[in-house]
């Protein structure tokens, strides 16, 4: 009995209304619950004989350098992969049916259904535009943002980094043109033919056919961002194949 009055004393702690977990008792709720979901899938695999072989990927914008290693992993595992876009709005409602789900983002989530994995740290955005019209600003990263129209993702759109940036430039005197596209191919190509500044977080220049082109990085520290990779919290065996490429991506 007294065994029992100790643990219940560590599990849980009286309330106006009845009785709740302390952390300790939290914690071990938390570490139980994991071993039964991990016992419920190894027994749904034996009694269905189906295993499930695919993952879910979701990402807000950009990221496209992670998007291809994952898929690249996959290909070579012979797992299935589904990549999905998706907004800070909309969190809350990305489905975690089987563990076998992957988010990267560029804010901090906090969740029951996932937790992080990896942090991939000082990121940067750059501005890819004809040549010609840097060197006709000389390079001036400020003159270059006031003179031409932005191509921006929706979603990168809506972040406060892009935001303060908008201001800052708008406060200098001239309202700022923007446009908003969320398929890399065709900012590639309006930007060949108009004087467009394309935001991105990767140097889209791949082939001497864009050679027009250049990549200026927007070193800026109020600029610079974190790229967080959260899985499922209660995660399929299947998730454990990308584990170590997860946490050697920068």
């Amino acid at each position: 009995k007294d065994f029992e009055a100790v643990l219940g004393k560590r599990l849980f702690k009286r309330e106006k209304f009845g009785m709740s977990l302390t952390q300790e008792g939290l914690e071990l709720y938390n570490d139980l619950k994991s071993l039964y979901l991990q016992e419920k899938e190894i027994t749904k695999k034996h009694t269905s004989g189906v295993i499930n072989n695919s993952i879910h990927v979701y990402y807000d914008w950009g990221k496209s350098q992670y998007l291809t290693a994952l898929y690249q992993a996959a290909n070579k595992n012979c797992s299935h992969i589904n990549m999905m876009r998706f907004s800070k709005d909309n969190f809350e409602e990305i489905p975690d049916y089987d563990g076998n789900t992957l988010i990267l983002s560029s804010d901090k989530i906090i969740s029951e259904k996932f937790s992080l994995i990896h942090q991939v740290k000082n990121k940067y955005l750059g501005i890819c535009c004809q040549q010609i019209l840097a060197q006709k600003a000389q390079e001036n990263i400020n003159t270059l943002l006031k003179e031409n129209i932005w191509l921006c993702d929706p979603a990168l759109y809506k972040t406060a980094k892009i935001k303060k940036l908008e201001n800052e430039i708008a406060d200098q005197g001239k309202p700022i043109s923007i446009r908003l596209m969320d398929d890399l191919n065709c900012c590639l190509n309006f930007i060949q033919t108009h004087h467009s500044l394309l935001f991105t977080d990767e140097n889209p220049i791949k082939s001497e056919d864009e050679k027009q082109l250049c990549f200026i990085p927007l070193t800026q520290t109020e600029l610079i961002y974190n790229c967080y990779i959260y899985k499922s919290k209660y995660h399929s065996s299947i998730l454990n194949r990308f584990v170590d490429l997860i946490k050697e991506l920068e």
